[in-house]
């Protein structure tokens, strides 16, 4: 799980806003919340930009939001997730045998592996389990079968977000950010009055 708190020093706030009208705490809430999504959106870019084969809806989905409030300046972005099925990696069966996918920064042969549907429509890529075919009887037949099968999984999302050079570029998006949105929104409630 990845877990990113953006968060204000509510004292040192409190007491520059200490004369000034409530308001202003409202200008800290709704920039804090603007900022935690425009790093949810950082984060899709990040990530997709460090080389990972992902659609962004898949990458946002991840995600979720607690919002800041009046009684706690604090707004948390968090993404948990599983592993993520090969299939989302730009899999496609290879000419000579096997699956091309896609998961970081080039592509890569899985020579054992194959594309399949399942009877629920699922579609993955799976591998073999064992040592190829076993003879199984069913319906007073024996017959070959490949299985047990296993699916493929790659990296989830949260570990994606565990990159060390995603991490510091949300970072440095919300250090920049967080005070313009700031005094954004203290100039748009000023302008109110």
């Amino acid at each position: 799980m990845f877990k990113l708190d953006i968060k204000t020093n509510g004292k040192q706030i409190e007491a520059s806003f200490a004369n000034v009208l409530a308001e202003h705490r409202k200008a800290v809430v709704r920039a804090l919340n603007k900022t935690v999504e425009q790093a949810r959106t950082a984060a899709s870019v990040e990530v997709r930009a460090a080389g990972y084969n992902l659609k962004a809806s898949a990458i946002r989905k991840s995600f979720s939001i607690k919002r800041a409030t009046n009684s706690n300046l604090v707004a948390t972005l968090k993404a948990t997730g599983q592993p993520i099925a090969l299939i989302n990696y730009g899999a496609r069966a290879s000419k000579r045998g096997g699956v091309t996918v896609n998961v970081k920064t080039g592509s890569t042969v899985l020579r054992h592996a194959f594309i399949a549907t399942m009877p629920n429509g699922h579609r993955g890529v799976f591998q073999r389990i064992g040592n190829g075919h076993k003879k199984v009887v069913r319906n007073g037949k024996t017959v070959r079968t490949g299985l047990p099968i296993k699916e493929l999984f790659g990296p989830s999302i949260p570990t994606a977000l565990g990159n060390d050079v995603v991490e510091k570029a949300i970072m440095r998006k919300i250090r920049e950010k967080y005070p313009q949105i700031l005094a954004h929104e203290i100039a748009f409630l000023s302008m109110k009055k």
